[in-house]
């Protein structure tokens, strides 16, 4: 579940939206009081102008509520405020509310819900409803497929500059779904949002450098898109950099950063990575050698359907009974439930 945290700048962009430019703003006392951190005096000052229908005041209290900002959480009384806003048209009301559809944010949250605002929101320009909207009609989620529509958006939200909407349309040229097949103007996009951040973009440019697709072949260019990406979580890319590193591809080989990238992408789950890193633990290579770690990681990346028989079988002589019980227990830890969390 994506849960939707309204930082101070979308806040100042959405209220700089909502607010009425007059010289005395009635929210600029609540504002001035939210901006440093007072936010018990925002919300007693915000609360009569969003229940006399002030915008910029809704959008305050929506936010105060969803971020838990001087009191308990509460989504649904965050999505009773935005929906106020969101009726009376407001783009960023209607984007705020249909993120917490679309990503589970409210009790009763519907992905139909969520299409009908973020197209409400997309028809007044908003980039990043309009980009939301294109996911959806790619996958179909809360309403028809329809990739035609998705090219649509993304498109418009494109040419705005937002970096989700460039990584996205940039799928569809590469893939050949909604467009045509071109791997030229698939690059460009990627390399457009992975200039402005992007981590999936930077890791697909990096395939395509690496493999001279759509630009020309680059390795160190493709090794710095992987770590950019690496750097941001993406599991995949982490494990293109350690297999980098343990090739002396494009980069010096380096056993030890090759075992730190395909732990930091097993531990997210990749299972390729998990059986590279199973090898290592098994060889000593880059770790410490741990036979009960390379049973570990091996025996997770097979339930991830990568089999390793050669590092199998060469495990086996040295697994013993103590060993196995070591590895069933974590493995059993890994699989429960995680307990409630502290307060």
């Amino acid at each position: 579940m994506r849960h939707l945290i309204l930082s101070l700048a979308f806040l100042t962009a959405l209220f700089a939206g909502a607010s009425a430019a007059l010289a005395e703003d009635p929210m600029k006392p609540a504002m001035d009081a939210y901006r440093e951190g007072r936010f018990g005096d925002a919300r007693a000052m915000a609360m009569p102008l969003a229940e006399a229908g002030d915008i910029a005041a809704q959008l305050m209290l929506g936010s105060i509520y969803n971020n838990g900002e001087g009191v308990t959480p509460d989504t649904d009384e965050a999505a009773r405020w935005f929906a106020k806003a969101a009726a009376q048209g407001d783009a960023g009301a209607q984007y705020a509310l249909g993120m917490m559809h679309e990503y589970g944010g409210v009790s009763d949250a519907k992905s139909e819900e969520a299409r009908r605002l973020f197209t409400a929101a997309a028809e007044q320009g908003h980039t990043a409803a309009q980009t939301e909207l294109g996911m959806m009609y790619t996958s179909g989620r809360g309403g028809a497929q329809d990739l035609a529509a998705a090219t649509s958006w993304f498109e418009k939200a494109a040419e705005k500059g937002n970096a989700n909407a460039q990584y996205y349309l940039g799928t569809l040229y590469a893939s050949g779904r909604g467009k045509p097949e071109n791997h030229t103007e698939a690059a460009r996009l990627f390399a457009l949002a992975a200039d402005k951040g992007q981590p999936q973009a930077s890791y697909q440019l990096g395939l395509m450098l690496q493999d001279g697709i759509g630009v020309r072949k680059d390795q160190a260019a493709a090794l710095a898109r992987f770590r950019a990406a690496a750097e941001r979580g993406v599991a995949a890319a982490q494990t293109s950099l350690g297999f980098a590193y343990l090739g002396g591809e494009g980069v010096e080989k380096n056993d030890t950063l090759a075992a730190k990238w395909f732990a930091e992408a097993a531990m997210r789950g990749e299972p390729l990575a998990q059986d590279r890193l199973a090898r290592l633990y098994f060889l000593g290579q880059g770790v410490t050698r741990d036979i009960a770690a390379a049973l570990l990681w091996q025996t997770l990346a097979e339930e991830g359907g990568v089999t390793d028989e050669t590092l199998k079988n060469a495990m086996e002589p040295e697994i013993t009974p103590e060993i196995r019980a070591t590895v069933a227990a974590e493995l059993e830890k890994l699989s429960a439930p995680a307990g409630p969390q502290a307060p």
